[in-house]
């Protein structure tokens, strides 16, 4: 996927917001990035800004191809991004981080399996990579991407999550999904054995829930979550 009608000014901006609304949903901490794709760049929130507090000036832009920083400070995670890019034409936006419940699900090596409706969009399961290294170089990219394959997400074994989307707010979507539906299967664990869908339930419950309306109502209230807790006051325009 490539933008072609958004400036400079505007995708420094979205990822901005997006890092901010991220942080205050509590799915990014210390650490977490999000990206987008824009032709054959990248734009990332950049290595050391707290991502509550990140402007448009702390939005790195690198290069897809060789992972060129171009400006700013990149993450050092960055391959990670680049290699879903390189791997999948159709990802827009990539995102890393380690919520909670997902993690759990991570350090247990266990797929998040689709028993709660939000799940189903990420299909019978979300795999695992097997390796809890941090990824720094673009071997270890292509063998996330390769586990990946043509999932919307993929658990890092005892590290964290990373979710792929068309553009920022289905990847933000995706990611306020992925962690509403490990906790979910978080809580039922105790209870028993998690019900997963059959196929057909996967098939429905998709269909139902991967609309635009819905992706854009999962977008604009992450987004007015964070600007009520006066995450944007300082963000012109936002």
């Amino acid at each position: 996927m490539t933008t072609t009608t958004a400036t400079r000014t505007d995708l420094t901006m979205l990822i901005a917001r997006a890092t901010r609304a991220m942080a205050i949903a509590g799915l990014f901490d210390q650490n977490g990035h999000i990206s987008v794709r824009d032709g054959d760049v990248a734009y990332i929130n950049d290595r050391r800004s707290s991502r509550r507090t990140i402007g448009p000036d702390h939005v790195a832009i690198v290069r897809i191809a060789d992972g060129q920083a171009l400006h700013g400070e990149p993450p050092s995670e960055t391959a990670l991004h680049l290699a879903c890019y390189r791997a999948r034409p159709d990802v827009g936006s990539a995102a890393h981080f380690h919520p909670l419940f997902a993690t759990a699900f991570a350090t247990a090596g266990r797929p998040l399996v689709a028993a709660y409706c939000a799940g189903a969009v990420f299909g019978h399961e979300v795999p695992v990579f097997d390796d809890p290294d941090l990824i720094r170089r673009d071997d270890q990219g292509r063998e996330v991407a390769s586990v990946l394959g043509e999932h919307r997400a993929a658990l890092l074994r005892g590290h964290g999550v990373v979710v792929v989307g068309d553009d920022v707010p289905t990847c933000v979507t995706l990611s306020v999904w992925l962690e509403e539906s490990a906790r979910r299967l978080a809580h039922t664990v105790p209870l028993g054995q998690p019900k997963a869908f059959s196929a057909d339930e996967i098939r429905r419950l998709t269909a139902s829930l991967w609309q635009p309306k819905v992706i854009e109502k999962t977008w604009t209230d992450t987004l007015e979550r964070a600007r009520a807790a006066g995450a944007f006051d300082d963000l012109p325009g936002a």
